[in-house]
């Protein structure tokens, strides 16, 4: 074991990604369904990978790799809401075809039901 403080700080930012990662892992396993599963695939994931890239800057920090990390970073924190937000609209879209999700139903019947489409079918 080292004294040196940047590796003591790299190895807790690393754990603590490592944690939330496997915590994430554990939610989308836990959760039945797509959009359930969502969040926590996008949001502790991206945060987990996080910690471990600045815990892997922090350790290599004068190199050059750590160009390389925060390009990482960055395209995970630009694309994980992407596709997040295109997994949910594809599930949602197929579970109101399949009558999975009916909650919509309700509020399309009190619309009806006061004439704000006076030409639609009832």
């Amino acid at each position: 074991m080292t004294d040196d403080p940047r590796e003591i700080i790299s190895a807790l930012f690393v754990l603590a990604g490592s944690l939330l990662t496997l915590a994430s892992s554990i939610g989308v396993l836990r959760f039945r369904d797509t959009l359930s599963r969502m969040h926590p695939s996008a949001k502790p994931q991206v945060l987990g990978l996080l910690l471990i890239l600045i815990g892997a800057a922090i350790r290599v920090f004068p190199g050059i790799d750590v160009g390389m990390l925060l390009l990482v970073a960055l395209v995970a924190v630009c694309t994980s809401p992407v596709i997040a937000n295109r997994v949910g609209n594809l599930a949602y879209r197929e579970s109101v075809e399949d009558g999975t999700i009916t909650h919509e139903a309700p509020v399309l019947e009190k619309l009806h039901d006061k004439d704000i489409w006076p030409d639609s079918p009832r």
